[in-house]
């Protein structure tokens, strides 16, 4: 979808200063139709990995990082049901998406650090992965509007078009892209360790 996509002014996207669902906004990303479907189908995937992983950890926090998980993977279906051009609707399950995921990161990773030593299923490496994760999440969420922007309304946080310019560098879709590829290579490791 990045490299059919031409924004409203002609530009082509990067990482650095595009939000990840710009490549779902229909009637602008010429690939919006395949990305929200791939959205889509990664919360269906995510649905039970989530499941596994809560069942698999012997720890209580296992099943709130499920559960939390649950929750993400729902919310991510619903930014592809939900692209760019609803921005109240797409917004709100996007947020709930950023927020569960970061519970689910906190609690799976706390619940690998504290699983019985004799009854270890993940190697305390996937730690790291976790540590990474759970700091991107935080980063992204923890970013203030522009100073001066308090009267904001919510749906405007993860909306393009509230700046005059597009920034070369835009740090908050940054770290939306950090967030994917932080839980992505989390969710790869984790895999990894787990496969017979």
């Amino acid at each position: 979808s990045g490299l059919l996509y031409r924004g409203k002014q002609g530009q082509r996207y990067s990482i650095f200063n595009h939000f990840i669902s710009e490549l779902g906004e229909l009637g602008v990303s010429r690939g919006a139709v395949i990305f929200n479907a791939g959205l889509i189908a990664g919360g269906i995937i995510l649905l039970p990995f989530c499941i596994a992983l809560g069942l698999l950890i012997p720890h209580w926090l296992a099943y709130a990082g499920m559960a939390a998980g649950l929750w993400a993977a729902l919310s991510a279906i619903g930014v592809g049901i939900f692209p760019m051009n609803q921005l109240k609707p797409h917004t709100w399950v996007a947020l709930s998406y950023f927020r569960s995921g970061l519970l689910m990161a906190v609690c799976f990773t706390l619940a690998i650090l504290f699983q019985p030593a004799g009854e270890r299923v993940l190697p305390l490496a996937s730690i790291a992965f976790g540590i990474l994760t759970v700091a991107a999440y935080a980063a992204f969420l923890s970013i203030p509007w522009k100073s001066g922007d308090e009267d904001k309304k919510e749906e405007d946080r993860l909306n393009p078009e509230v700046e005059k310019e597009r920034p070369r560098f835009w740090l908050m879709a940054f770290l939306e892209w950090l967030v994917f590829f932080t839980t992505i290579a989390w969710f790869l490791f984790i895999a990894l360790m787990i496969t017979p």
